[in-house]
């Protein structure tokens, strides 16, 4: 968290901040207000802060009615990561909200604690070639007349969230080419803003960047030289957004995040190589292809979810993740991962009506896990000739096309639950003759073309630590 000195009296200004949680809106225009209020010290900061609510003045009477707010984030109390390196300093809270309040930052070279410039009604923001440094939160919003951040150029190092949102009329960053660090960056809701031009010297990035809602962004054009994304990097609700070939060179994140990008057609991240944490890939509703050609490992899970368009998914060289969920993806036709040799946590592959084909030769075991749910069109498990323990739970349930087991032939342990449920045209366990224990309880029910006997033969050759229970099947 970050510093402030002082705490701000209650305000209508036009600004939001990203600290602790926040639900992204999409805000703009001349009637965006913010009420910043104390926060108390508690379970959200835990020495006090501000609370910064965001909405629109619906009522138009330029005050940010409780009713009206969409939106609360939370500037905390605490020590600062970076500190002043002489100069002038300004210390405390200081807040742009009026042409004339621009005087107090003249000849400032740094601001031990955050800038606020919010709601400006008019002009641009003036030349302060001095101000290099702000230990805090640097939050420029709902200013109507800012086409640039040129004012700003001086300014290279932010000590906590660097956030530039609801300026209706920006049309550039530029004013931002100094900048080479900051906890995070945000960019929201800029609806003229049709590229991120002025963002090219960062490189080497530790902190997030979250780039949202910004409803004329079609490119990434700016972000040409990242190469790490140290704390992650998230593209949410870019309403025309159709390329992200400007992120070419990234290598590294803490994690990625695509969703709610309804025009991106194709995403490909030539040269990411490891993500520390997570992938999540949501609700890209023309999304139709995506590749990590490069990807190695993740810490965490992979999620595909609701990108009705996607046929095809490929990491080739993927060798470890926490996980792999895909779900919802209504066209997905093809899964490739055939360097993946283990996942630390859950597969889960459900309803993925068109899938037809698993390419994960090479994945020897599963520590939770593994679920293959209303999955239609998959009449073999035959991309998974090396699986030989599942460390949680496996089902096979919906799946109507399924008519046997064949393509697990490694498979010799399930060490929790093995669920065999609803799949109307099943009629063996043909391909799990290597199949010994199953840890848990045994399920093989509804199964409209199984033979009972069959289901019982089956049960009769394992060792269950739990109760069997066959029922329904024909």
């Amino acid at each position: 968290m970050r510093p402030l000195r002082s705490l701000l009296a209650t305000s209508a200004l036009g600004l939001a901040l990203s600290a602790c949680s926040v639900h992204d809106v999409a805000l703009g225009g001349p009637a965006t207000l913010v009420r910043v209020v104390p926060e108390p010290p508690g379970a959200i900061c835990a020495q006090g802060g501000v609370a910064i609510h965001t909405g629109l003045d619906l009522d138009n009477d330029t005050y940010l009615d409780d009713h009206e707010i969409t939106s609360t984030q939370y500037s905390c109390n605490g020590d600062a990561p970076v500190a002043c390196q002489g100069g002038q300093i300004l210390r405390g809270a200081v807040t742009v909200r009026a042409t004339a309040d621009w005087d107090q930052l003249r000849d400032v070279h740094c601001v031990e604690g955050n800038l606020f410039v919010a709601g400006v009604p008019a002009g641009e923001i003036p030349s302060l070639p001095d101000l290099g440094i702000v230990t805090g939160d640097v939050v420029v919003a709902a200013n109507p007349t800012f086409t640039s951040l040129a004012g700003l150029s001086g300014l290279h190092t932010v000590g906590g969230t660097y956030l530039v949102q609801g300026n209706d009329r920006l049309q550039s960053l530029a004013g931002m080419e100094r900048l080479r660090g900051a906890e995070a960056l945000a960019i929201i809701a800029n609806n003229q803003l049709d590229d991120l031009a002025g963002l090219e010297q960062l490189e080497d990035f530790g902190g997030s960047l979250r780039v949202a809602n910004n409803a004329a962004l079609t490119s990434l054009t700016g972000l040409d030289h990242l190469t790490r994304c140290g704390r992650g990097l998230a593209l949410r609700a870019n309403g025309a957004l159709v390329d992200v070939g400007a992120l070419a060179r990234l290598r590294d994140a803490g994690s990625l995040e695509l969703a709610n990008n309804e025009a991106l057609g194709a995403a490909a991240f030539p040269s990411l190589q490891t993500v520390s944490v997570r992938v999540i890939v949501t609700s890209n509703a023309a999304l139709s292809t995506l590749s990590f050609p490069a990807l190695t490992a993740t810490g965490d899970f992979i999620r595909l979810d609701g990108n009705a368009a996607l046929t095809s998914f490929s990491a080739p060289e993927l060798l470890t993740a926490g996980g792999l969920l895909a779900t919802g993806d209504t066209a997905l036709q093809a899964l490739s991962l055939p360097g993946l040799i283990y996942v630390t946590g859950v597969v889960e592959l459900r309803g993925l009506p068109a899938l037809t084909s698993l390419a994960l030769g090479n994945l020897t075991s599963i520590g939770d896990d593994l679920s293959l749910n209303t999955l239609s069109s998959l009449a073999s498990i035959g991309g998974l000739p090396r699986l030989a323990t599942v460390g949680g739970d496996l089902t096979v349930g919906g799946n109507s096309a399924l008519g046997s087991f064949a393509g697990l032939p490694a498979l010799s342990l399930i060490a929790g639950d093995f669920t065999v449920n609803d799949n109307a045209s099943l009629t063996s366990f043909t391909g799990l003759a290597a199949l010994r224990d199953v840890g848990g309880k045994l399920a093989i029910t509804n199964n409209a073309q199984l033979p009972t006997s069959v289901a019982t033969a089956f049960a009769g050759r394992l060792r269950v630590g739990g109760p069997v229970t066959i029922s329904g099947n024909r």
